[in-house]
């Protein structure tokens, strides 16, 4: 049974376009169990879909996962996981493409967003726990590698100040705590810093 909430936003026509437009969900076993002015959900066996359209930000949003799992994977997430060519081609990254507050936008835009989902949305939708395991196997990936990369933004940091400050001893140490990741230029920094703290414990 269907829940509508009232107020002003009802009259943008938000949970009667996704209706419309998202139709093709029920191809997955997809059904809608819940429509109000700004969410329409739908749930399979195991996958649920909420096509949203935001209180404060007046953003069109899809949240696709398995009901199983916390994990959502929005629109975005979708159409990068396809690939740079997909994520360029549908223009992303380029600001906010959905944001609507008006009927008229309401009924063009929610059918663009169901036919990105229809066009990148398969394997989410499908719910294989197979696919969904490697997404957040490469979502830990991504995780790890964002940490490592704002330590060493963090070890690049002091290392140059160490350079600028001849605090040649620190660099060295910092330097070596990255071996792996320098650069040439940073390379040559560390042979030369080397050479720099051995002349200071002879003299």
């Amino acid at each position: 049974m269907f829940k509508f909430e009232p107020g002003n936003r009802h009259q943008l026509g938000f949970g009667q376009a996704v209706l419309e437009s998202f139709e093709f969900l029920r191809s997955y076993g997809l059904k809608p169990v819940t429509t109000t002015p700004t969410l329409v959900r739908y749930e399979s066996r195991k996958v649920f879909v909420d096509v949203h359209h935001g209180r404060g930000s007046f953003e069109i949003g899809v949240k696709v996962g398995r009901r199983d799992r916390s994990e959502k994977y929005g629109l975005a997430y979708m159409v990068s996981w396809a690939g740079k060519a997909a994520w360029e081609a549908e223009g992303f990254g380029r600001g906010t493409m959905f944001q609507v507050s008006s009927r008229e936008g309401v009924q063009q835009f929610v059918p663009r967003v169901a036919e990105l989902v229809r066009k990148y949305g398969d394997p989410f939708l499908l719910g294989d726990k197979a696919f969904y395991r490697q997404l957040e196997e490469a979502n830990r990936r991504a995780s790890a590698e964002f940490t490592k990369r704002q330590v060493l933004e963090d070890i690049r940091k002091q290392a140059e100040a160490s350079w600028s400050e001849k605090d040649f001893a620190r660099v060295v140490e910092l330097c070596k705590s990255m071996r792996a990741d320098l650069t040439e230029i940073e390379t040559r920094r560390l042979r030369y810093a080397e050479r720099q703290s051995r002349l200071s414990h002879i003299l």
